[in-house]
């Protein structure tokens, strides 16, 4: 766990910035029982600081599984590489949606779809059931 402090104005920026969706998988906050949480997209014990340019909106999930990592192995090509950054990346380079699936397109894509376990299949199945809703995907992240 982070020692840093996010202040409420820096909070209440970051989740204006994204739309109130989880800038990893796209949910809208208040559409999981959890509350979404300020994820340090370079974690502090990385060198990564407490600033508007290093933080993300994320749902819980995004961030347990995301947790301090940075950069994962490539399950195509076996080399390290860095995740997905939503604050330097464009989501739609990345990734694109096939319903609920989250196809990955480079292979930052592949090692955030892997690591932050985006196709797991209860995380699809919630997925589903909030298109049928018309609650996924968060319209201001997916424009």
């Amino acid at each position: 766990m982070s020692d840093a402090y996010v202040s409420a104005e820096m909070r209440r920026t970051v989740v204006l910035r994204a739309g109130a969706c989880c800038e990893y998988c796209l949910l809208k906050m208040g559409t999981i029982a959890f509350p979404f949480q300020i994820d340090h997209i370079i974690s502090e014990k990385h060198g990564g600081v407490t600033s508007e340019a290093n933080l993300a909106l994320s749902c819980i999930y995004c961030n347990a599984y995301k947790g301090s990592d940075i950069a994962s192995e490539d399950p195509f090509t076996s080399e390290i590489v860095r995740l997905f950054n939503p604050r330097t990346q464009v989501w739609e380079r990345h990734f694109r949606r096939d319903q609920a699936t989250i196809i990955p397109l480079t292979p930052e894509g592949r090692v955030t779809v892997k690591l932050l376990r985006l196709n797991e299949e209860r995380r699809v199945l919630e997925r589903e059931e909030l298109i049928e809703i018309g609650e996924y995907p968060c319209e201001v992240a997916a424009t």
